[in-house]
């Protein structure tokens, strides 16, 4: 069995496949042959003997060289990273391990916002002494209500998190699964349709939604409408599920306490769009999964997969 590795980033360092890479996946799968390649043409000249490809990207004309191919696999979670028309044997896969990284961005925003961190930095430049205007942002995500709208691998990853410190954790996914093992009597999973109902209760709304119809501006006016004022909310799915007028009209006028945006509905965010300028919102460019082991826990997540599928 050859696998074929090509995966280059031009801004993300860690988002490229090295030799440390390739070596662990040739000690893990001795069996198999792995070949490293830091470009296309030298990644489709070795399409002919590829049985499985490890890539960022992959070309509908490629599938024309590659009569072997039987797998490929991306390091990316979202299904919209790139779309071909393969044969029905062909296995495209996806990952899942990103929630162990992007998790801890998330519980470092929401400790940075009620902690006053945030907000003290914003005065630090100004060289005051804040101490009572960061008191209003200063509160402790013991017994605070964290609802996660898309209750998937990745909001499974910040409620462990964030259980920790005493939160309330509220799941919310299209249809019903088994609370996991580290939930507690205050704790719970219910179905989207209850959104109206969990929205007033909420203190932080994490938003880790996939992109399909569904989700599209699936939190809009209405729905901030139905927030406290004193809820924050973090997006770190996909930008298509926040109507982003609308929440940049809600964060200007202090009618919610404040977000944390790490991807939007253009990519990089238009210098001139009404989330410019918010003072209580934090963006991130597109960056929660960025970590040194991104590229060794994707390897440790195919290898395993791998290991099932030749059983």
């Amino acid at each position: 069995m050859h696998i074929s590795i090509w995966l280059t980033n031009p801004v993300v360092k860690s988002w490229n496949a090295s030799e440390d890479q390739k070596n662990m996946l040739e000690k893990a799968l001795p069996e198999c042959t792995v070949s490293l390649h830091k470009d296309s043409k030298s990644f489709k000249a070795n399409l002919i003997n590829t049985d499985i490809a490890l890539v960022w990207v992959f070309n509908q004309k490629w599938l024309e060289i590659a009569p072997k191919l039987k797998w490929i696999a991306t390091p990316s979670a979202g299904k919209d990273w790139f779309n071909i028309e393969a044969p029905e044997e062909m296995i495209i896969s996806y990952s899942a391990f990103h929630g162990r990284i992007i998790a801890e961005n998330v519980i470092g925003a929401i400790l940075g916002f009620i902690r006053g961190l945030y907000f003290a930095a914003q005065f630090q430049y100004k060289y005051q002494w804040p101490r009572e205007e960061i008191e209003p942002y200063c509160d402790t995500l013991k017994g605070s209500n964290i609802v996660i709208l898309g209750f998937g691998k990745i909001g499974n990853w910040i409620a462990k998190l964030a259980k920790p410190f005493g939160a309330k954790i509220t799941g919310l996914k299209r249809t019903l699964i088994n609370p996991p093992d580290f939930f507690d009597e205050n704790d719970k999973i219910v179905t989207i349709d209850n959104l109206d109902l969990i929205l007033p209760k909420t203190d932080h709304l994490i938003l880790a939604l996939p992109r399909d119809k569904l989700t599209d501006n699936i939190i809009d006016k209405r729905k901030l409408e139905l927030l406290p004022s004193h809820c924050y909310i973090y997006n770190i799915g996909r930008g298509n599920a926040i109507n982003e007028e609308d929440l940049a009209y809600f964060l200007k006028n202090n009618i919610i306490k404040g977000a944390y945006l790490d991807v939007f509905k253009k990519e990089p965010l238009d210098m001139n769009s009404p989330l410019r300028g918010c003072p209580n919102l934090l963006i991130t460019p597109h960056s929660s999964a960025i970590a040194p082991n991104f590229l060794d826990l994707f390897i440790d997540e195919f290898v395993d997969r791998y290991r099932k599928w030749k059983k």
